[in-house]
């Protein structure tokens, strides 16, 4: 049985998920990102100009792995992956994701200047199962 409350613990920390996404031609794509996960679902931030807003434009499929080199503990998460580019919506989430990495806290005004600017959309990704079915090491109960 896994420790869901241990994982979530894991997952709250400030760390990245390792990203992955399927190419046009085929080969995996893979890239660090901060994260978020609200208990169902995780929030990942990224632009218009990146190859994630195209690989996920074009297939929706990805897998997350956050680890812990050092504590020899991950866990690994397959679902599907929803693009948001509505700002006020993202707003919250982006908001989410600097406080956990310790980022400058922006009024919300500056923080949605700054996400237009750039050109930041939301990737969600819903896990294709529950958590207690997650692939992991370091949290089984």
């Amino acid at each position: 049985m896994i420790d869901v409350e241990a994982m979530n613990a894991f997952m709250a920390e400030p760390r990245n998920a390792i990203v992955a996404g399927i190419r046009a031609d085929g080969r995996p794509h893979l890239t660090p990102n901060w994260f978020v996960f609200d208990g169902d679902r995780f929030y990942i931030s990224t632009t218009r100009d990146r190859a994630k807003y195209r690989i996920f434009s074009r297939d929706r499929r990805m897998q997350l792995i956050i680890d812990d080199v050092m504590g020899f503990r991950y866990v690994a998460v397959d679902g599907v992956a929803e693009i948001s580019e509505d700002d006020a919506f993202g707003l919250s989430y982006f908001k989410a994701l600097r406080h956990k990495h310790g980022r400058f806290e922006a009024d919300d005004a500056e923080l949605l200047a700054e996400m237009e600017r750039d050109g930041r959309v939301l990737l969600i990704m819903t896990p294709a199962k529950p958590q207690d079915e997650w692939h992991q090491k370091g949290f089984d109960a």
